[in-house]
């Protein structure tokens, strides 16, 4: 009990953060929360000295215990004091808000420090038969509990109440009660405590507070940095922009010499290494916060400089081509560098100063290698000139803010016009591999060209590769010359294509009015739709009524996502998962459900999607994982360990969260047996082998199964089956959509049987009509799942339907797995077995003896056979008894069941005489059940007479 105590006593008072008291941000944070709470701590006390001066005043109040000092003092002191603290402590507030937070920490101490002296001198203000420490101990712990206090400062105050305290009682000559004395200790002692906790819990949430700013500020500075040379990137020179304005700025580009070759000769390594050489000597050149130093390109690097001293800059440059042309871990880099001075004051001649100190470059590069171009010191005129001569097509194209005035002046919004997104595939890498200026190049290729097509239109070059047209161009010209555009775009460039992708919308005087924002996303919308590959006119798309139903749904899904995940509105319904011989429940399939209170119940089609593109696939299934477990867990006896319910998983769920681990958390929660969970992943995952190998293996060691969902339309279903663990495959539902082709029959057959060879189950997913559950039966398929049997259903709906009622077991799945695994398939060649012209055959069925004979499966010689000697009652398919085939067989199976042997028999079908054997496969025998496998031929092998002896 006392270890328990002190363990409790340790966790509230002793804190378990590194962290230090003197950080500046604690000191910020700790002043401007106590400003709050000190105040609050001024006006409590200003209301208890409003309050005891009218009980001083009452007409009934009685005399005074002590008369040192006149009671009528002590409360106007009491009240003024902390009205003129009160007012100092809100104007220390109003100016931490306005201006940068300047910690004055000595307001606070003044104020602590004289109230608790000021709590000493209500002991005049005792009357009576009053409570003699009444008011001394409520200002004591309004000033000891209100604001927050370190250590140091809490023993300080205590120290000064005490002392106040003691030297009134003393100067009075008062006679103190021992335990009022005692209440004393104990008053300060709970204080102490309980300021302590405070402090810890501050301490912790601070902690907390700047651990979450360094990783946000980690993963920002990442974002801004080029992970190879450890340089700034392109993103954080576009953000950099605004700190360069209106400031005299020295900047240099520089390109390595000859880095293609490199690459080719030595190989990519190599040139990386090269890179980062290049990187650590730039950083060491311009190692002062002025200068700020960046990857440009593939092999281009930036400089600029905001010194002031070109004369330095200029300096560090030659120490940098020195530093490159030294031979470093076998690597000698040689360095063209083309420089540039000036003030920009705005984004636009920041660019243009870049544009100029790229052909200095350019001129640098073309005297040879390891050359400087560039002029420090030039006359405004100059620059000017440069500027002007540096302006391209790219130059005069509008911005968003521009393009969007023009249209509302023009007042388009009501009227007939189309708008194009257009990008460029895969520009970020031609850009890395060919450097900026080359790139440069081909954005200006590609602006002449739509221009050359649309005079007369506003384009708009709205990111690096990103171009915005509209123009009131009737559409079909308009889809005509976007077409021809493209085409020339591919040719621009000898060697290589340039592929530009287009999204089209078009708005018509009848169409709602749209503006140009609105339109362009439109576009932007079809533009990214327009890569899809499984599209017939691919790199160009219209956008239309369907693509606005879809941005509404990802729309909604987007904006009320997290709120139904929260609110629990995401629920598991249920499809059973039958034997396909059996009849009987083996499974669930588990599927989420969105139940939004204004929507209704939207189906997975209706939001998976989406998540998918937002990365938020994972947290659903989790989600619909939990509630499962929850689901089983509150039904053990409906949900017995034999019954398994399977669970999807996306495959983007493995690019966020670590899964198996995920999944072991939620199922150990609920101590659900794992064997009762199975896991589909989607075929097209098992293509990404590296994302997906080592999580299946994972979740096959914790002693989870997973299935293979929609077999047959990925891309790896063969491979997939040799490199995977699997319980099985589930047979995707467009196989048996087109059941009755010949060929399709092949094809799953062909699978059936190579998933049985490789011990894996099958499951035949979407099969709604009997000829489809026919055809599942006869290829040996493990399990059916579809509308034939039932729909998915609610937890409740299902826990009151038939099939928790016919739930299946060991004995039965040992018999129908069997029977379902059983090869019906005979190959042979009518050349091979040729018996004077006549037509083979060879008939196979698996039989169940069971007080009747019934026909499993059947291949379909058989089919043809036995047509007239059965019959279909339900789902079953009944050997007539009275047909001579059923008593030969009767007769057979007794003997077979008893000898467990291969039992030959003749028997005529159809007027022909037939050989027959029936062999065991398997039994139930607790219910009477036997499993035989059938072969009825009329081939038969004429054995040679023995040759007489002499």
């Amino acid at each position: 009990m006392i270890k328990k105590l002190i363990e409790f006593l340790r966790t509230f008072t002793i804190p378990d953060v590194k962290i230090s008291t003197k950080d500046p941000r604690l000191k910020v944070d700790f002043f401007h929360e106590n400003l709050f709470y000190s105040i609050a701590a001024g006006v409590l006390i200003c209301i208890l000295s409003l309050i005891g001066a009218a009980g001083m005043s009452a007409p009934f109040a009685k005399g005074y215990e002590m008369t040192g000092m006149n009671a009528t003092v002590v409360y106007p002191i009491l009240f003024f004091t902390n009205l003129v603290f009160v007012v100092l402590l809100r104007r220390e507030q109003i100016r931490f808000r306005e201006n940068a937070p300047v910690v004055r920490s000595g307001i606070l101490l003044w104020f602590m420090g004289i109230n608790m002296v000021l709590a000493s001198l209500t002991f005049y203000t005792t009357q009576k038969n009053s409570s003699f420490f009444f008011e001394y101990i409520l200002l004591t712990v309004i000033i000891c509990l209100v604001p927050n206090t370190d250590v140091l400062s809490y023993i300080r105050n205590t120290v000064i109440n005490l002392l106040t305290m003691a030297l009134v009682i003393c100067s009075l000559h008062h006679q103190v009660a021992w335990q009022d004395l005692v209440d004393i200790a104990a008053l300060h002692i709970i204080c102490g405590f309980v300021n302590r906790v405070r402090w810890t819990s501050f301490l912790r949430s601070e902690a907390a507070k700047f651990a979450v700013e360094e990783k946000k500020n980690r993963f920002y500075r990442k974002s801004r940095t080029d992970a190879l040379t450890g340089l700034l990137n392109r993103f954080a020179l576009r953000e950099d922009f605004p700190d360069f304005l209106d400031k005299k700025i020295c900047l240099a580009l520089m390109d390595l010499d000859s880095f293609k070759k490199m690459n080719d000769t030595y190989g990519h390594s190599y040139g990386d290494r090269a890179l980062e050489v290049t990187g650590k000597a730039l950083k060491a050149s311009f190692p002062d916060q002025s200068d700020r130093c960046y990857r440009y390109g593939g092999d281009e690097f930036m400089i600029i400089s905001t010194d002031r001293n070109p004369s330095l800059f200029h300096y560090k440059l030659e120490e940098f081509q020195k530093a490159c042309g030294r031979n470093k871990d076998g690597i000698k880099i040689s360095v063209s560098i083309g420089y540039y001075s000036g003030t920009p004051h705005s984004e636009k001649e920041l660019r243009m100063l870049v544009k100029i100190a790229d052909s200095f470059l350019y001129q640098a590069k073309a005297k040879g290698t390891g050359n400087r171009e560039g002029s420090l010191s030039h006359t405004e005129s100059e620059t000017t000139r440069l500027m002007s001569e540096q302006m391209s097509v790219l130059d005069t194209l509008k911005s968003i803010d521009e393009a969007a005035a023009l249209f509302y002046q023009k007042e388009l919004s009501g009227k007939d016009w189309s708008i194009a997104y257009l990008n460029i595939n895969r520009f970020a890498e031609m850009n890395e591999s060919l450097g900026f200026r080359e790139g440069q190049i081909i954005l200006e290729k590609i602006s002449r060209i739509i221009l050359k097509y649309f005079p007369d239109s506003v384009l708009v070059n709205r990111e690096v590769d990103h171009f915005v047209l509209y123009s009131t161009v009737p559409d079909q010209e308009f889809i005509r010359r976007i077409r021809v555009i493209q085409a020339e775009a591919a040719g621009a460039e000898a060697e290589r294509m340039i592929i530009l992708r287009a999204g089209i919308y078009h708005h018509h005087q009848t169409d709602a009015p749209a503006d140009f924002i609105a339109g362009m996303y439109n576009a932007k919308y079809a533009s990214d739709l327009a890569n899809d590959i499984t599209r017939s006119d691919r790199y160009i798309c219209v956008y239309d009524a369907g693509m606005s139903r879809e941005r509404t749904k990802e729309s909604f899904v987007h904006n009320h996502f997290s709120e139904a995940l929260e609110k629990g509105f995401f629920v598991p319904w249920y499809q059973p998962i039958v034997g396909s011989l059996s009849g009987t429940t083996c499974g669930f399939e588990a599927l989420s459900r969105w139940v939004d209170p204004e929507k209704g119940i939207l189906l997975p089609g209706d939001y998976i999607p989406y998540l998918e593109k937002m990365n938020e696939a994972y947290s659903l299934d989790l989600c619909l994982l939990d509630r499962v477990c929850r689901d089983i867990a509150g039904h053990r006896d409906k949900f017995p360990v034999k019954l398994f319910v399977n669970v999807n998983l996306s495959q983007t769920d493995f690019q966020i969260v670590h899964m198996p681990e995920e999944i072991e958390k939620i199922v150990s929660r609920y101590q659900i047996s794992k064997q009762q969970l199975q896991f589909e992943i989607t075929e097209s995952a098992f293509a990404d082998k590296k994302l997906i190998y080592d999580a299946v293996k994972e979740l096959n060691d914790l002693g989870y199964r997973v299935w293979m969902d929609d077999f047959g339309v990925g891309e790896s279903s063969l491979s997939a089956l040799g490199n995977y663990r699997l319980q099985g495959v589930k047979l995707d539902r467009s196989l048996f959509a087109d059941y009755t082709n010949q060929r399709t029959q092949i094809i799953i057959r062909s699978i059936v049987n190579l998933s049985h060879e490789t011990d894996s189950m099958m499951i035949a997913e979407g099969i709604e009509s009997w000829d489809q559950l026919w055809f599942a039966r006869q290829w040996g398929i493990n399990y059916i799942q579809g509308f034939f049997f039932s729909r998915p259903m609610p937890l409740e709906k299902l826990l009151e339907s038939s099939f928790i009622g016919n739930l299946t077991d060991d004995a039965t799945d040992r018999l129908y797995q069997a029977a379902a695994e059983a090869n019906l398939a005979i190959i042979y060649h009518q050349h091979y077995y040729a018996q004077g012209g006549r037509k083979l055959l060879f008939a196979r069925a698996v039989l169940e003896w069971n007080q009747r004979m019934y026909v499993l499966r059947m291949n379909e010689e058989m089919q043809e056979l036995v047509r007239t000697s059965v019959v279909i009652e339900e789902s079953d398919c009944i050997l007539l008894e009275r047909s001579a085939l059923a008593a030969v067989l009767a007769q057979a199976a007794a003997k077979v069941k008893e000898e467990k042997k291969l039992r030959d028999f003749e028997v005529e079908v159809k007027h022909r005489k037939l050989h027959g054997q029936l062999s065991f496969l398997a039994e139930d025998a607790e219910n009477g059940k036997y499993v035989f496998l059938l072969n009825l031929t009329n081939f038969t092998v004429a054995m040679p007479e023995a040759a007489s002896e002499p």
